[in-house]
Parts: structure tokens; sequence; C-alpha cells
């Protein structure tokens, strides 16, 4: 093998980490309500879809679906992001991670535990030298009363 050949190799492997990295970054912003931050891991012309919350288009849409929507519909969230598999083929990457995560919502009876489940399934651009956001997919398969758990609560998505 040439030294070339490893270098590509190891901007590979560069690359994979990176794009793990800006999910871990997008989870950790999201639960720490960092919401202009969360905006900057986008491209200006990315999509982000929820199968339950909507589709929105362009880096504005997407800072305000958190800070309008997000932010008001969770009060506490601790993403686990479980079984990332990362594919890059040069300045672009694709990326699915699971979701597993407890959160606290508000309900008219007051705050209120919840399981949330589900899958993203993400497209990458490298901008420059940072990777980002151009599309952001999530399907929920469950969002779940913590004390009924996924089983005896009628399942979402």
């Amino acid at each position: 093998m040439t030294i070339q050949e490893l270098e590509a190799r190891i901007k590979v492997l560069e690359d994979v980490e990176e794009v793990r990295n800006v999910m871990c970054r997008y989870t950790y912003l999201i639960d720490t309500c960092q919401w202009d931050d969360v905006a900057a891991l986008f491209t200006d012309n990315a999509k982000a879809e929820w199968n339950i919350l909507g589709s929105y288009e362009g880096k504005e849409a997407i800072a305000a679906f958190f800070k309008n929507i997000v932010s008001a519909t969770i009060i506490w969230g601790a993403h686990q992001i479980l079984n990332p598999l990362v594919t890059v083929e040069g300045d672009k990457a694709k990326g699915t991670f699971y979701l597993f995560g407890p959160s606290t919502v508000p309900s008219p009876e007051g705050e209120r535990a919840i399981w949330v489940q589900g899958r993203y399934d993400n497209e990458f651009v490298k901008e420059g030298d940072k990777w980002k956001f151009s599309l952001l997919k999530f399907v929920f398969k469950f969002m779940t009363p913590y004390e009924e758990g996924w089983v005896k609560s009628g399942m979402t998505g």
C-alpha cells in the first residue's frame, strides 16, 4: 500500500468521525437548548423532516422550528444516539442513527415523563473544512408516557 492510499484511507476515517461528531453535537445542543448553535450545523439550503412534526426547508426555517416548536414542547431531553452507520464519499456523507431518549414534556396535568424512540437518516456535505447537515430526517417509532411504556401505550409514527 502506498503513502497516498494510506492518506486517503485515513482521510475517510477522519471524515466519518467528524460526521459522527456533528450528530453528537446536534443532540447535545438540543438537550441544552442552544438553538442558534443547532442552526449553525445546517447548510443554508438544508432540509429537515420529522414524520409527525413536519418538514422545514432552509436554515432559517429550521432555526425557527427549534426556537418556536421544540423549545415549547420539550422541557428536558437526553438524546441517546445508538448504532451509528456512516458512509463518506468525497464531500458527501450519509448517516443512520437510532435515538432512544427519556424526555419531559408539558401536559395539561403538568410535566410528564415520556420515552422517545426513532431513527435519523441524515445526509451531510462538507462546506470548507466543516461537515454540515444537508438533510436531517427523523422518523418517530414511538413517543409514549414513561409509566405506560411502549407496549401499553399506542405507538406514534
